[in-house]
């Protein structure tokens, strides 16, 4: 009775053991791993990034003489590229747009799409704000006017 108690102990010890059940072992470690790794991944990118050009912004309207030479700005704008008194007050999910630009449509229009676009290519295709910003003239002018 011993004996066979000692061979079923011996299977289960070589069935723990054995290179297949091992393998699959190693797959769920390496598949846990790996969701932790993307978890981290994705905590990261959205720490960087915390909002797509798609979702909405919230448009803040601003008097003429706080946005000052500047029709509007967005978040995500360098700060080495706003004047001091602006550096470090625009969130990253608004865009502030100038008063007077803001009452008229047509010219407020044009703006906010030259400001998406902008978005857009920073945030989707990696690209800098200088970049993003010619590209984004060029979009408005191509579409808004004459």
């Amino acid at each position: 009775m011993n004996d066979e108690r000692d061979g079923q102990e011996k299977k289960e010890d070589t069935k723990e053991n054995s290179p297949e059940q091992s393998s699959a072992t190693d797959g769920s470690s390496s598949d846990r791993l790996g969701t932790t790794q993307k978890a981290v991944c994705q905590q990261i990118i959205k720490s960087v990034w915390t909002h797509e050009p798609w979702l909405f912004f919230k448009v803040v309207v601003k008097s003429n003489e706080e946005m000052g030479d500047y029709i509007a700005l967005h978040g995500l704008v360098p700060q080495n590229e706003l004047p001091l008194h602006l550096r470090y007050k625009i969130p990253e999910n608004e865009i502030w747009i100038r008063e007077n630009v803001y009452t008229d449509p047509e010219r407020r229009k044009s703006i906010l799409a030259h400001e998406y676009a902008e978005l857009d290519l920073m945030i989707s295709h990696a690209i800098s704000y200088k970049e993003a910003h010619e590209h984004a003239e060029f979009f408005e002018h191509l579409f808004y006017h004459d």
